[in-house]
């Protein structure tokens, strides 16, 4: 006959490996899964920043703009590598239309977004403007899960890493 203590004890530790399952991460198994948290989507940038993922940033805000950018007030960037005043206001004005904290800076909700809006299927078909072709390839390049089209209708989801 087991103990109190030894039927609590197991208890606990079958709680304690239902909840670590419970908080394992989902496979991307759908479109538009976000950052995979590697590469530059590892990192956080903000004003005074300069590297090439700032660059991917940049690009990825130019082709949601082109798309999006009358809904929000997106406007084309230069894609110089340096987080400055133009990037900051991009930045935060995706990020309000988002409805994140607009502190201008891209940590891992908004690198989750800017994936999710980058690396969308349609930013890869042929029929893509180059803006949302070069935003979908900085997608993929800055560490986002994209989505490829696969037949007439399905979509498969990659990561460089």
């Amino acid at each position: 006959m087991k103990t109190i203590k030894s039927r609590i004890a197991g208890g606990a530790i079958a709680l304690a490996i239902a909840g670590a399952l419970a908080i394992v991460p989902a496979t991307a198994a759908s479109a538009n899964t976000g950052s995979t948290g590697k590469g530059c989507t590892a990192h956080v940038y903000g004003s005074g920043g300069y590297a090439t993922c700032i660059g991917k940033i940049q690009t990825m805000l130019n082709g949601i703009a082109y798309s999006r950018g009358s809904v929000y007030g997106g406007y084309q960037l230069a894609v110089d590598n340096s987080f400055g005043a133009n990037t900051k206001t991009n930045v935060v004005r995706f990020q309000r239309y988002l409805s994140l904290s607009a502190d201008g800076v891209v940590g891992p909700k908004t690198w989750y977004q800017l994936c999710r809006y980058a690396g969308t299927r349609s930013f890869n078909l042929s029929t893509a403007h180059a803006k949302q072709k070069a935003a979908w390839n900085a997608a993929y390049d800055a560490g986002c899960y994209v989505d490829v089209p696969v037949g007439p209708a399905g979509i498969k989801v990659i990561s460089k890493y």
